[in-house]
């Protein structure tokens, strides 16, 4: 009985610990000059727990800095609820994305950097005479949710960075970016192409969904090619043209390098064979030439 009021008294009154997260950024200071372009990692610790989604919306002063572009590469979030958008007007930068199977921290003994969210790639603003303190932080929407079957919000604080951006241009100006694009030869990883139909999707229609990574430089965007037609640019799933699914379709995956890797889906059913539409103009000149017959006749009548 005793252990039982123990435990009641346990639940009721002893505080409840809330599980933690931490969202830091890397480097977290620096020295940099105008002109300079440098990477700046979006990093996330776990504190032990595993986490499921991240919702992250940061801030930056424009005056300062320029946010140039937004890597995926080596991201450990591999789906993309809202893609990171970049707002150069309000020096805003946001994402939303989560971990299939939920994210556990950086595994024992593995040497890489497994705790990257995305990198966001600054170029220093001003004139020859500017100089100033430039200050990247996370604003107070962000959160993180742990990977416990309810997507309980998981208390979060953050660590922002403070740069320096120094008056004039560098000898040697910072070109972290554009040495990584330079190193970066591998093309994204191969994917399949998915074809799905969803009455309430769509108007019906037949879409595909594909997906895929890039570990370092990351993916810039996808093109989709059905049988004869164009390339088209798209970032998600694609409303297909061919609705009888009797073309090819290619899907190209391109990273921030350019490099590229393409996949195809075999037509689903078989193309229409030529002596189809052999047959269909011949009957379309021998309506053609009925009505023609008919339409003389009736001038010929009333003449």
């Amino acid at each position: 009985m005793m252990r039982k009021l123990l435990f009641i008294f346990v639940l009721l009154f002893l505080p409840h610990f809330t599980q933690a997260a931490i969202l830091y950024l890397a480097p977290d200071k620096g020295e940099y000059h105008q002109g300079d372009t440098f990477i700046m990692a979006i990093r996330i610790d776990a504190e032990g727990e595993c986490i499921n989604a991240v919702q992250a919306d940061l801030k930056f002063p424009q005056e300062v800095l320029s946010a140039v572009d937004f890597s995926q590469g080596g991201s450990i979030l591999n789906f993309w609820a809202a893609p990171p958008v970049i707002d150069e007007n309000q020096g805003l930068i946001s994402f939303s994305g989560g971990s299939a199977g939920g994210y556990c921290g950086k595994i024992p003994g593995d040497p890489g950097e497994s705790n990257i969210l995305g990198k966001i790639i600054f170029s220093a603003r001003g004139g020859s005479a500017f100089g100033g303190k430039a200050k990247v932080e996370f604003l107070e929407t962000s959160q993180v949710l742990l990977n416990d079957g309810l997507g309980t919000s998981a208390k979060l604080s953050s660590k922002g960075s403070t740069l320096t951006i120094l008056p004039g241009v560098s000898s040697t100006p910072k070109q972290e970016w554009q040495e990584e694009l330079a190193k970066d030869s591998t093309p994204p990883e191969i994917f399949k192409i998915e074809i799905n139909q969803v009455s309430s999707a769509f108007n019906g229609k037949y879409f595909i969904i594909f997906f895929t990574t890039d570990r370092q430089t990351g993916l810039d965007y996808y093109e989709v090619k059905e049988g004869e037609r164009d390339w088209v640019k798209t970032a998600g799933p694609y409303v297909l043209k061919d609705q009888g699914l009797r073309s090819i379709i290619k899907v190209r995956a391109v990273d921030k390098a350019g490099n590229h890797i393409t996949v195809e889906q075999l037509p689903q059913n078989k193309p229409l064979p030529y002596k189809y539409f052999i047959a269909v103009a011949v009957l379309i000149l021998i309506i053609g030439g009925i009505i023609l017959f008919f339409v003389r006749r009736n001038r010929l009548n009333h003449e």
